[in-house]
């Protein structure tokens, strides 16, 4: 019974063993996060500092509407004191006590000011809305440069793909050269030279690579990533792109473009602001009351009961402005002002956002029809590689024809991705102009 027990016992402590070095190992790996589009963007809103600053400016503009609005609520205060009048002359004694005690409640309640309250409610209302456009903006501002960072990657990564495969087909025609030298048909200058076609390739491949790893730094830095951590992107550019009809796109961009309906609201704001200025000239109404519980006492510090006696009123107050030395009418011209900027600014930027929209559109249809071109450039290219190589071998065609086949292809597939970044790119300059809004019945069929 002892060696079976001695077995197990012995096979235990090397299954513990072999698990303490396993996990030992494992602790020394990096762990790594597979990005999607979709991720990076949803990683980018979570992290961005822009985007909180804008809530918090939305939170001071409710804050400030909340101030505004009050001026049309009931106001109630209570109020308590009680007074040691320590000397006053003898002809004051009527009015006054050594021991005084009053408490008490006011309210008071506009009743009509012409509008003046209510178009400054508004027009904060409306500063309100503008705040949430504003943050609208930002978030179409971090989607873009989101999809930008890793659209970037995504050609960086392609593109050192593309180089290390360039360099295995140098490798490969390198040893097609090898088995020609063999039969006697290759002389040493070939072979130096196409030694010197496998060194050059060198560095581009490390130049690739280096371009990748500042691409993935920079996409660590939009979505805020430890640096602990390696990114392995799972995503890739799309093969197929959807037609765009450009007045749909313009109308989309004045109905959706976030900045502009920013600018709206403060337009209106603006308008309701230069109304309560043109109210405050005419007279406000209100209300008011109060009790009181008071009295006092040359005996006693704390008065009874029997010294105090309550005391109430109502009324109405009407308050005139007549002047004010000019001040109301300089609020009124800073109003006028601000809405006229405000026109103008929301003019200028329409001006620059449809320039923008007509550039990215222009673009996006050119880059599509290059695209096709690049299809049919890469399947010529690689037929037209693949034949070279067979007539190199047979001796056919020269070194100088085998190495401008394979560069040819190099640079038709590098040309091919650069084509898809530069589609992304301008698809996503569109979608941010129209905040991702396009009525899917416009949709063209893909192309």
């Amino acid at each position: 019974m002892k060696k079976p027990v001695l077995f197990i016992m012995s096979l235990s402590i090397v299954i513990v063993l072999t698990c303490n070095i396993a996990l030992a190992a494992d602790s020394g790996v990096s762990p790594f996060l597979e990005l999607s589009l979709d991720e990076t963007i949803k990683r980018a809103l979570d992290t961005s500092e822009e985007l909180k600053i804008r809530d918090q400016e939305i939170n001071r503009s409710q804050g400030v509407y909340r101030e505004t609005r009050s001026g049309m609520l009931p106001h109630l205060s209570a109020e308590s004191t009680w007074t040691h009048n320590l000397e006053y002359p003898d002809k004051a004694a009527g009015n006054y006590s050594d021991h005084e005690f009053n408490t008490g409640i006011s309210a008071s309640q506009v009743l009509w000011s012409f509008g003046k309250i209510a178009y400054a409610v508004n027009a904060a209302k409306k500063t309100v809305e503008a705040t949430r456009f504003n943050r609208e903006s930002g978030k179409q501002e971090i989607i873009y440069a989101a999809k930008l960072s890793y659209y970037s990657s995504l050609l960086a990564r392609n593109a050192l793909s593309i180089t290390e495969k360039s360099y295995a087909n140098v490798l490969e025609n390198k040893r097609l050269l090898g088995e020609r030298s063999y039969g006697g048909r290759s002389p040493k200058y070939e072979i130096i030279r196409m030694n010197a076609e496998v060194a050059s390739r060198v560095p581009t491949v490390n130049e690739a690579r280096t371009q990748f790893d500042a691409a993935t730094e920079t996409l660590r830095k939009v979505i805020d990533l430890e640096f602990d951590y390696k990114i392995e992107l799972t995503g890739d550019f799309q093969e197929k792109y959807a037609d765009f009809d450009y007045e749909t796109l313009v109308a989309a961009m004045n109905e959706y473009e976030p900045s502009l309906q920013s600018f709206s609201k403060v337009i209106e704001s603006a308008e309701e602001k230069v109304k309560s200025r043109y109210a405050s000239f005419l007279p406000t109404l209100s209300a008011f009351a109060s009790w009181s519980y008071l009295g006092g006492s040359n005996e006693h510090p704390f008065l009874n009961n029997d010294e105090l006696d309550n005391y109430s009123l109502v009324g109405f107050k009407m308050s005139i402005p007549i002047w004010e030395g000019g001040e109301k009418q300089a609020q009124l011209s800073q109003s006028k002002a601000d809405k006229e900027i405000a026109v103008l600014k929301k003019k200028q930027l329409g001006k620059n956002l449809l320039l923008e929209l007509k550039k990215a559109h222009l673009e996006y249809e050119q880059y599509k029809n290059n695209f096709k071109a690049n299809i049919d450039a890469v399947n010529l290219a690689e037929e037209s590689f693949k034949q070279t190589q067979e007539m190199f071998a047979s001796g056919q065609l020269t070194l100088t024809d085998l190495n401008d086949a394979e560069l040819l292809l190099t640079n038709q597939r590098l040309n091919k991705e650069t084509t898809l970044f530069n589609i992304n790119v301008t698809l996503a300059k569109i979608e941010k102009l129209i905040a991702g809004q396009y009525d899917e019945q416009n949709f063209h069929k893909k192309s």
